[in-house]
C-alpha cells in the first residue's frame, strides 16, 4: 500500500462520519488547499473535541437564503443591455456548458449515471470519470496535450471493461442530447445578437465532437454561428490559451468579447489572449450553498441542478413565494402524485379523491401527469368530518371543539355556535371554558347524543348525498390528504361503511404524525394494516425525519402551505347535498397563486427535462422532504421570512392566528 494511501486511510476512511462529509465536499468542486484545511477540522472535531457525529457541521451543508428571494443573488443587466454591451465588438465567442447550455444536474458528471441505467451496468459513473482521467493522462504523455475525443475514452472503457461498454457510448450521447437545455437568459442575448448581424462563434473545452455539439446547439435553437471550436479537435484549450490564438486568427478583427463560467479558462485565459471577459456565473457554483445535500445522488442533483437553473440564470427575480412553491412543494407535489399513482394501480383503485382543501393542487398535477385516471376533487374539511363522525367518535369531537380551546377565552354560548348546536339549552351559556371546567360542557355533549343527532340529521343527509354521487359504481377509492393523522381518509371510510356504499376507502397521505405528536400512535394500525398509507415518513420509514419533523414548532402549517388552496373551506352540507362553504380566505389568495405558479413550472420543467428518463419521476418521501427539512434545520428563520404575514386556522371552527405570532 502507498503512503498516499495510507495517510487517506487514516484521515478520510477510516470513520464513516468524516468520509461522508468530505466525499461530499470534495464533489463541490473545492481547491486542494480547501480540502486540507477541512479534512483537518473534521478530524480535529472528531478525534480532538470528541464530537463523533460531527454535529457541528451539520446534516446538510446548506441552509436556505433567508434575506430575501434567493434569485435576487443573481439578478444582473437585462438581456437586452448585455446584448448592447456585446455588439460593440466586432464578434463574440461563447462558451458552452454553463454558458449557453446547462445540464439538469448540480454535478454534470451525474448525467453519467443516467447512462449508468440505460445500460444496466453497475458502478458505471465512477469508472466513467476514471477511464476520462486515464485518457488524459495517457494523451499528456504523448503529445502533451490534455485534450481528447469521446472514442479516447471508451478505447479505455474497453479496455477495463471489455465490449459490453460498447453501446454505452451511443447511450451518453443520447443523454446529452435528450437532457441539454437552454440558458434562458443568454438564449435572450443570442436572439438579438442574431438579429443585429453580430459574428458569433463558439468556444469550447471538451471531449464531445464538434459535429454533435453544433446539432446540440442547433435543437436548443441557437443557430446562425459561424464556427464552433472545440478543443478535442485543434489539440488546444481555453485552458492553456492555446484555442483563443485559434479563434483570433479565424476572425482576423479587432474586437473580440467572450462569454463564459469559468473564471480562469474563459476570464483569465481569454483576457490574456487578447479578448474581452464577460463572466456568466455558473448557477451550480451560487446557488449549491442554499441546497440540500441529504438527497439521493441522482434525484437530489437533478432537483439541486434545476433549481439553481432558474433561480440564479439571471433571466428574472421572483418573489420568496413563488420560489417556496418552485424549491419546495414543487419537488414534494411532483413526487407525492406519482406514489399516489402507484398505489391506485396496485390497489387497483376505481378513483381517486383528492380532499378539499390540500388536494387542489395534488389534483391538477395528478390529471396532467395521468389524465386517463379517474379523479374528483372531494369536498372535505375538519369541521365537517367533526361533526359528520360525532355518534362514531364523540371523544374526538369534544377533544377538537372542546379540550383544544379550552383555554382561548371562549364562553359556552361562542363553543356551541362553533359546533353549530345553539338550539341545545346548555344551564350557563355565559361561562367562559377552561381547562378547569371544560368536562361539565364534556359532559353536557355526551348527555345530549340524542338531541345533538338530532340537529345534525340534515347535515348528515346531504353528505350521503354528496358521497352517493362521488362513490357512485366505486369499488374501492384512495382519499388523499396531506396528513397528519389521516383522519380524512379514515373519516370518508367510516362513513361510506356506515352508509353502506359498499366501497372500500382506502387513505393517502404525505406524512404521518410526527414522534412529538400529541397522538404519536393514531394512525399506526392504519397504516400497518394497509388501509392508509403515508409519502414521507412514519414510524416504520424514514425516521429520522419521523424523529425531527415537530408539529409543535409550525412544521406542519408550514408543510400545509406547500399545498394551500383558494378555495374556501367547507363548513358542512345541506339537506339537499349541496354544500356549504365558509367566507373565502382573500387574505392568502396571492400567496397561494404565487406558491402554486411556482411549484407547477418546477414540475413542467422536471418533467420536460426527464421525458426520456421517466424512472426520475420515481422521487422517494425522504426526498421530497429534503429540502423542506433542509429549511426546518434553519429554526424557522426561513418560514418565517417567506410566510409571515400569512394568516392559517389552526383547528376546527377557531378564529384565525398570524403565523409570524406563533413562531
Amino acid at each position: 500500500m502507498s503512503f498516499k494511501k495510507r495517510v487517506y486511510d487514516i484521515l478520510v476512511g477510516r470513520q464513516p462520519p468524516i468520509r461522508r462529509r468530505y466525499v461530499r465536499y470534495k464533489e463541490q468542486g473545492k481547491s486542494a488547499a480547501a480540502r486540507a484545511v477541512y479534512l483537518f477540522r473534521l478530524n480535529f472535531s472528531y478525534y480532538v473535541l470528541r464530537d463523533h457525529e460531527l454535529s457541528r457541521f451539520g446534516r446538510s451543508n446548506a441552509k436556505p437564503y433567508c434575506k430575501g428571494a434567493e434569485s435576487a443573488l443573481s439578478v444582473r443587466e437585462t438581456p437586452e443591455d448585455f446584448a448592447a454591451k456585446l455588439t460593440g465588438f466586432d464578434a463574440v465567442s461563447f462558451d458552452i456548458f454553463d454558458t449557453l447550455i446547462y445540464r439538469p444536474f448540480a454535478r454534470p458528471v451525474d448525467l453519467f449515471h443516467i447512462v449508468g441505467a440505460e445500460t444496466g451496468l453497475l458502478n458505471f459513473a465512477e469508472l466513467r470519470q476514471f477511464c476520462e482521467r486515464k485518457a488524459r493522462d495517457k494523451r499528456f504523455e504523448e503529445n502533451g496535450t490534455h485534450e481528447i475525443t469521446l472514442d479516447d475514452i471508451y478505447q479505455y472503457m474497453e479496455r477495463y471493461a471489455g465490449s459490453s461498454f460498447a453501446v454505452a457510448k451511443e447511450k451518453e450521447l443520447a443523454a446529452e442530447f435528450s437532457l441539454c437545455f437552454a440558458n434562458p437568459y443568454m438564449k435572450r442575448v443570442w436572439e438579438i445578437l442574431a438579429a443585429r448581424g453580430t459574428r458569433v462563434v463558439v468556444t469550447s473545452d471538451m471531449y464531445l465532437d464538434r459535429g454533435f455539439l453544433e446539432k446540440l446547439l442547433q435543437k436548443n435553437d441557437f443557430t446562425g454561428f459561424e464556427r464552433v471550436f472545440v478543443s478535442n479537435e485543434r489539440g488546444a484549450s481555453k485552458y492553456g490559451g492555446g484555442l483563443y490564438e485559434t479563434v483570433k486568427n479565424y476572425l482576423q478583427c479587432a474586437k473580440i468579447a467572450h462569454v463564459g463560467d469559468n473564471s480562469h479558462s474563459d476570464i483569465e485565459m481569454s483576457k490574456s489572449h487578447g479578448l474581452m471577459p464577460f463572466l456568466c456565473p455558473n448557477p451550480n457554483s451560487v446557488g449549491s450553498a442554499y441546497r440540500p445535500a441529504e438527497m439521493s445522488r441522482m434525484i437530489g442533483s437533478a432537483y439541486c441542478g434545476l433549481v439553481n437553473a432558474r433561480f440564479h440564470s439571471g433571466a428574472e427575480k421572483y418573489s420568496m413565494l413563488y420560489e417556496y412553491g418552485y424549491a419546495y412543494s414543487g419537488v414534494f407535489t411532483l413526487g407525492f402524485c406519482r406514489f399516489i399513482h402507484g398505489i391506485a394501480e396496485q390497489r387497483g383503485a376505481d378513483k381517486v379523491l383528492f380532499l378539499a382543501r390540500d388536494g387542489d393542487l395534488l389534483k391538477r398535477v395528478y390529471n396532467r401527469l395521468y389524465p386517463e385516471c379517474p379523479t374528483e376533487y372531494f369536498l372535505w374539511s375538519r369541521l365537517a368530518a367533526t361533526k359528520l363522525c360525532f355518534e362514531e367518535n364523540t371523544a374526538d369531537f369534544i377533544r377538537r371543539f372542546i379540550y383544544h380551546k379550552c383555554g382561548d377565552g371562549l364562553t359556552a354560548e361562542e363553543l356551541l355556535r362553533q359546533m353549530e348546536l345553539s338550539a341545545l339549552d346548555y344551564p350557563d351559556k355565559s361561562e367562559k371554558i377552561t381547562d378547569k371546567n371544560f368536562t361539565k360542557l364534556a359532559r353536557f355533549i355526551i348527555a345530549n347524543k340524542q338531541k345533538i343527532r338530532e340537529l345534525y340529521k340534515p347535515l348528515n343527509n346531504g353528505a350521503q348525498r354528496y358521497f352517493g354521487e362521488t362513490l357512485d359504481g366505486c369499488r374501492r377509492v384512495l382519499a388523499v390528504d396531506i396528513g397528519w393523522a389521516g383522519s380524512g381518509g379514515a373519516a370518508v371510510s367510516q362513513l361510506a361503511e356506515k352508509w353502506g356504499f359498499g366501497c372500500e376507502v382506502i387513505g393517502v397521505i404525505g406524512c404521518a404524525n410526527d414522534s412529538s405528536a400529541e397522538q404519536p400512535d393514531c394512525s399506526e394500525a392504519m397504516l400497518q394494516s394497509g388501509k392508509m398509507y403515508s409519502y414521507c415518513y412514519s414510524q416504520s420509514h424514514n425516521r429520522d425525519i419521523y424523529n425531527t419533523h415537530d408539529a409543535a414548532r409550525g412544521h406542519n402549517i408550514y408543510f400545509e402551505m406547500l399545498l394551500g388552496s383558494e378555495t374556501p373551506s367547507l363548513k358542512g352540507f345541506n339537506e339537499d347535498g349541496t354544500p356549504v362553504f365558509a367566507e373565502p380566505e382573500f387574505g392568502n389568495a396571492v400567496v397561494v397563486r404565487q406558491i402554486h405558479a411556482g411549484a407547477l413550472d418546477f414540475i413542467a420543467d422536471y418533467t420536460a427535462c426527464f421525458t426520456d428518463y421517466p424512472y426520475m419521476l420515481d422521487i422517494s418521501g425522504s426526498d421530497a422532504y429534503a429540502p423542506f427539512g433542509a429549511a426546518a434545520m434553519a429554526g424557522g428563520k426561513y418560514f418565517k421570512a417567506v410566510l409571515g404575514e400569512c394568516s392559517f386556522n389552526i383547528g376546527v371552527g377557531t378564529k384565525e392566528d398570524k403565523i409570524n405570532n406563533r413562531i
